[in-house]
């Protein structure tokens, strides 16, 4: 089974987004913004009476593949290439899902240490998926 869990969006400056998400939408910080070292990014998640909805990212330089990815999406109506990131889904049996998708012709990209699985952009119209095994 598969259950959807949250989705990130790159933004360009963190403590705006934050603001704007909660004067906007209602939604509060839950814990305090993170760093991702492997992605070279600032988080905060965000959400309802505690519970994560959406994670906020903010690449820290422009060697991160975020801010690669939103260079890319520059234009007019989106001058700093925000927007959607990637979807994350919590599964019962990810490896079954993996298999799913590659023998279906996708591409998946695993964790060095297992775990979790993420479907290629080209695989899912575009839309980067991020799959992690459902928590004990």
């Amino acid at each position: 089974m598969i259950t959807f869990k949250h989705y990130t969006v790159a933004v360009h400056d963190l403590d705006q987004a934050v603001a704007d998400y909660k004067s906007r939408f209602g939604m509060t910080a839950i814990g305090e913004p993170a760093h991702n070292s492997i992605g070279n990014f600032t988080y905060q998640p965000v959400g309802f009476n505690g519970q994560v909805m959406c994670h906020l990212i903010c690449p820290v330089s422009d060697e991160s593949p975020i801010a690669k990815l939103m260079k890319e999406r520059i234009n007019p109506f989106n001058p700093h290439g925000e927007g959607i990131y990637l979807l994350a889904y919590e599964s019962d049996d990810t490896e079954g899902f993996v298999k799913q998708v590659t023998d279906n012709g996708g591409r998946v990209n695993r964790a060095p240490n297992g775990g979790n699985a993420w479907v290629h952009p080209t695989s899912s119209n575009f839309v980067l998926m991020e799959i992690y095994p459902k928590k004990a």
